[in-house]
């Protein structure tokens, strides 16, 4: 086997291509969780509103065929913001320089041996003191690796992989890093005190008020829920802070989507329209089903199918929740959940889904435990310190 650099549209297209054939011949098409195609493209391209540039990487057999895939990149902000975490402080003074991975895809564990290899190859030529992943090239991580429930499939915005990576990335020196779970919550089964709605006097008597979230006025929405989501989330080890562009760019895809039910935006009863957001929860009916089908590619066709079948999409995923940290403690997250757990049941959907919920990150756990909900998958992040042993190059000017 070999590793081959993603330079030709030929080589991106046998990218692409390769997550729905490798689960295909795994049996796992109704479990992996594919990425958008436009986002693979950008990448290859130096496109989009990631700073830095992003490698494409595949692993070719004997025959020349691909049979393993994956993506690396750099981001100086998480590597100090993951750097912090860490028990004890660089020798150097600074954060190692890092290379991250992601967007992996294996035949088998000989071909996913090799690409972890090729990864550790690939960091000592550019010098780099870690890898780290699997994560996207984003400004916060997103990503991560099962270490169990590959049994279930996985859902949107989550990760899902088949079950022998993890002992190979361990049995390559890998430690785990910052372990999670992802949720479910049957909504038949939430208890009755838990999926009441929340009406405007019971929201005044708190001092608040709901603001109704309409596909049109999504882009406003993102607006006010920014800085709460920035600050709700700055003191986790793994996030770093999001623009505007870049919120709205991650979220441009949602008004086709959405069921303005199921997104919460609320704020003090005498604040303005223009508030930022005391407390938000953003769910969507969860696209994947159709997402597999067009192999993540969400051109005219699959968006007509999105728009067609929306109201036949019964399971919904949490993307994304917070609370200003100013307000936090004062139960508005419990009405929240209320009002979220009443739409979904009036919505007629059959389960919630929530992604990464960090293992040191108990309070959120506990908001869907209390709704009768269980752990689906349980994920890491993985995590290898390198000596290095060259001169640090651009990734743009290095690769073969």
């Amino acid at each position: 086997m070999k590793a081959k650099r993603v330079r030709t549209r030929q080589d991106l297209a046998d990218f692409i291509e390769l997550a729905p054939q490798l689960a295909a011949q795994r049996g796992d098409s109704e479990h992996y969780v594919p990425l958008f195609t436009s986002d693979i493209k950008e990448w290859f391209a130096h496109r989009g509103w990631f700073s830095e540039p992003v490698e494409l990487w595949l692993i070719l057999d004997t025959a020349g065929r691909a049979v393993a895939r994956t993506i690396c990149h750099r981001s100086p902000e998480l590597a100090q913001k993951v750097a912090v975490s860490d028990p004890e402080p660089s020798a150097a003074g600074h954060a190692p320089t890092t290379l991250f991975f992601g967007a992996i895809e294996a035949a088998d564990e000989a071909a996913l041996d090799h690409l972890i290899a090729s990864l550790t190859t690939r960091a000592r030529e550019l010098a780099a003191e870690r890898l780290f992943g699997p994560v996207s090239p984003l400004p916060n991580v997103t990503g991560g690796l099962l270490l169990s429930g590959t049994e279930h499939p996985g859902f949107f915005d989550s990760a899902w992989n088949p079950a022998f990576f993890a002992p190979s990335f361990h049995s390559a020196g890998f430690a785990d890093w910052g372990r999670a779970h992802t949720w479910e919550v049957e909504v038949g089964s939430i208890p009755a005190a838990r999926a009441t709605a929340v009406s405007e006097s019971e929201w005044a008597q708190h001092g608040l008020r709901r603001r109704r979230v309409s596909r049109t006025g999504l882009r406003a929405f993102a607006r006010r829920l920014l800085p709460t989501l920035n600050a709700a989330f700055a003191q986790l080890p793994y996030y770093t802070q999001i623009s505007r562009a870049q919120l709205q760019s991650q979220m441009a895809g949602l008004p086709a989507l959405m069921d303005p039910a199921l997104v919460l935006d609320i704020v003090g009863s005498d604040e303005p329209e223009a508030a930022p957001s005391r407390c938000f929860t953003l769910v969507i009916p969860d696209p994947v089903p159709i997402l597999r089908r067009h192999g993540g590619r969400l051109g005219p066709r699959a968006i007509l199918e999105l728009v067609i079948n929306r109201r036949r999409l019964r399971d919904a995923v949490l993307i994304i929740q917070g609370t200003d940290p100013r307000f936090q403690g004062q139960g508005i997250l419990s009405l929240v959940i209320r009002d979220l757990n009443a739409g979904l049941a009036a919505g007629g959907y059959r389960r919630l889904r929530v992604t990464f919920i960090a293992e040191d990150n108990p309070a959120s756990a506990a908001v869907f435990e209390r709704s009768g909900g269980r752990v689906l998958h349980e994920l890491t992040f993985l995590d290898r310190h390198l000596t290095a042993a060259s001169t640090p190059v651009p990734l743009e000017e290095h690769g073969r």
